[in-house]
């Protein structure tokens, strides 16, 4: 099936490096003004959007063996308009989106923006017409017009859909209009369907092409639009991989940043948006349908250049219990390719005090790593100890521990216990963890590389001092060697 493909992360990725970025303005007429388009010349690609009038500073279009094209204009403010037609010929085009018309289409969007585009969906009132004026095949050059209704469900800052008052979902418009492209001069692909060449010939390297296929209940999961994104939530990053059908229905796989290869449980039920989880939305007016239960492996995981591959199955379950809806989601797969990202820096010792960072980065703050033998067993002190005389230890026993989660004790008495302490500024009373849990999330001993997360509840063992200090969002990321 022939795919919106320049709307994946690859294109965003380079279309937002020719102009400067811009404020996503909302929607009803008050997106970034153009310069009036003036006469039409050859080459220009100019419209109405909203009744206000967008001309493109930059041009591609292609064509393939099988005759499929698309061409894309954007504007010096990051607006976009992407048109697909096949197989191409002098002649309109339906560009209607629904299950019996994958082939010809329009969207509207800003390249760099991560909320979803306006596209001709016709469930939800979207279409359209492009009309193909003059096609020359031997020299490539296009010329046509169009217009179109593009259409998206508005959503709120947590990618939720917004409803009104009845509870429907509310839909926004683009009305694009008086669209004219002219003697656009177009590349032509020898590979159909835009894949890998199929034994050789051609000079140009193989282009990277993202794929998705999963079933629901059966039946196939068409995806229109493919994305991949990489978000920002507190302290984490996440990757969000989004596939919609021409109908609306979404699958999404949220994906941390530090997985890798292998198999992993997604999370059951309602996620932070940091977890590993499967989403499906059948786009029927109800709430998003979480994984319960459901598996995932990677067998490519490369950040750093930007490609990761995995086969999934999941049971899409209203985390909430209020729908009863339930939906089998079997054969999923997918390979998507984006922009190396470095991976982040990682935290060497971080706390949350009753709400208040801890954090040792100050020029007279220390972090210091001591053993002690207790009842025979190595123990390692993680001790943070900050200017003002506040201190921080998380004991362990370094020889034995595994990744795993691990319950804090009050002492270590036996030596192969975890445990947490404080000691608060302008004082000598040590506060010890009860309760509490240390979680070891990777340990190699040859190399001393340790990652952990803790938290407990810290409370003076004799009594004297009454006081409860809550100990929250703990992290060490350090050598022992």
């Amino acid at each position: 099936m022939k795919k919106l493909q320049l709307l994946n992360w690859m294109l965003i990725a380079f279309l937002a490096l020719q102009f400067t970025s811009c404020t996503n303005e909302p929607l009803e007429g008050e997106f970034p003004q153009q310069d009036t388009s003036g006469e039409i010349v050859p080459g220009s690609f100019t419209a109405l959007v909203n009744d206000v009038a967008f001309t493109a500073a930059f041009t591609t279009a292609s064509v393939n063996v099988d005759g499929d094209f698309t061409i894309t204009g954007v504007s010096s403010n990051n607006t976009a308009i992407l048109l697909t037609a096949s197989p191409l010929a002098n002649g309109s085009y339906d560009l209607t989106l629904n299950p019996t018309n994958n082939d010809n289409g329009a969207s509207y969007f800003d390249v760099q923006s991560e909320t979803f585009p306006f596209l001709t969906l016709g469930d939800i009132g979207g279409g359209g017409t492009l009309t193909i004026t003059n096609y020359n095949e031997t020299d490539l050059i296009i010329s046509g017009t169009f217009n179109f209704i593009a259409a998206r469900a508005a959503l709120d800052a947590d990618g939720e859909p917004i409803t009104d008052a009845n509870g429907d979902v509310i839909i926004q418009n683009a009305s694009i209009t008086q669209g004219v492209f002219t003697d656009i001069q177009m590349t032509f692909d020898e590979n159909p369907g835009g894949g890998d060449p199929g034994g050789g010939g051609g000079s140009e390297d193989p282009v990277d092409v993202d794929q998705f296929f999963a079933l629901v209940n059966g039946q196939e999961h068409e995806d229109q639009v493919l994305t991949t994104t990489l978000n920002t939530v507190g302290n984490d990053m996440v990757f969000k991989v989004e596939a919609q059908t021409a109908t609306g229905s979404m699958m999404r796989i949220d994906i941390p940043f530090d997985m890798g290869i292998g198999t992993f449980d997604m999370e059951d039920g309602i996620s932070d948006g940091t977890k590993l989880i499967g989403i499906y939305n059948p786009n029927i007016g109800g709430e998003n349908l979480s994984s319960n239960p459901g598996s995932i492996t990677f067998t490519e995981f490369d950040t750093q250049n930007g490609v990761i591959a995995a086969s999934f199955s999941f049971t899409a379950r209203d985390p909430l219990g209020e729908d009863p809806s339930v939906y089998q989601v079997t054969q999923g797969s997918f390979i998507v390719y984006f922009e190396g990202t470095e991976p982040p820096a990682l935290m060497p010792f971080k706390a949350v005090i009753d709400g208040a960072d801890f954090e040792p980065s100050g020029v007279n703050d220390t972090l210091e790593i001591t053993d002690q033998e207790v009842n025979g067993m190595n123990v390692t002190f993680i001790t943070a100890t900050l200017e003002n005389g506040r201190t921080m230890k998380i004991g362990f026993p370094s020889d034995t521990i595994t990744p795993g989660v691990y319950p804090m004790s009050t002492d270590l008495e036996n030596g192969d216990q975890t445990i947490g302490l404080y000691t608060r500024e302008g004082s000598s009373i040590e506060f010890v963890s009860n309760p509490g849990v240390l979680t070891i999330e990777s340990y190699d001993q040859e190399t001393g590389d340790i990652s952990a997360t803790f938290l407990f509840t810290a409370v003076n063992p004799d009594g004297v001092d009454p006081t409860v200090i809550q100990i929250t969002e703990g992290v060490f990321n350090l050598n022992l060697l």
